[in-house]
């Protein structure tokens, strides 16, 4: 339960935070709320290849992961 409040305390700074350095710059609250919510509308192609390679690498890990532990659990 207290790692529930902690993560949910963290995730909502966090949150907040991005709201208010959105508004300092002039941003609508209706706008810093739109981009906080919702991250991947305001990367660049750059960005999202970063980050969907690095989501091919963990799956290719688990992947690597599992497979391991299917060949040692037959032998």
């Amino acid at each position: 339960m207290k790692l529930i409040a902690v993560w949910l305390m963290f995730a909502l700074l966090a949150i907040g935070t991005t709201v208010s350095m959105d508004r300092l710059m002039g941003m609508t609250l209706h706008q810093s709320l739109h981009i906080a919510l919702n991250p991947f509308r305001v990367m660049e192609a750059p960005e999202l290849f970063i980050l969907s390679l690095f989501i091919f690498l963990l799956l290719l890990d688990l992947l690597n992961v599992w497979m391991w532990k299917r060949k040692n659990k037959t032998s």
